[in-house]
């Protein structure tokens, strides 16, 4: 009688395990044309992504070269000043040329920020086999 119930226990779980195992399958072939669709969007999204932080590094870029305009006009107006005696314009333009490296240092450093962001998108880790 146990030889009966252990025969009869060891076909149901034989059915069982290969039946699990074509569902399994399904499933991964199911979540794989979902992961290729999500992937998809993905990329999409990291190129639009990877496109404004472009265009934002180029007006960066351009504010920069106008903030060096800025530093160069001011240079001029402190010679001036020093030259001419006006202690006060001179104090008040080394204020602004100060000012302005500063704010210049920070848009340097933003920008290499961005364009390794820029670059760093869409590189996940990486996949191992």
């Amino acid at each position: 009688m146990t030889k009966l119930i252990n025969s009869i226990a060891a076909v149901i779980v034989a059915v069982a395990v290969s039946h699990t195992g074509v569902v399994a399958a399904s499933a991964r072939d199911d979540g794989s044309a979902k992961q290729s669709k999500a992937r998809q969007a993905n990329k999409a999204a990291n190129k639009d992504h990877k496109e404004a932080i472009k265009d934002d590094v180029k007006g960066d870029r351009r504010d920069l070269k106008q903030d060096q305009a800025e530093l160069k006009r001011l240079r001029g107006d402190l010679k001036v000043a020093e030259d001419t005696g006006d202690r006060s314009r001179a104090a008040r333009d080394r204020d602004a040329i100060r000012n302005l490296e500063a704010h210049m240092r920070g848009d340097r450093v933003e920008i290499a920020q961005d364009k390794a962001e820029g670059k760093a998108i869409g590189k996940g880790p990486k996949k191992s086999r």
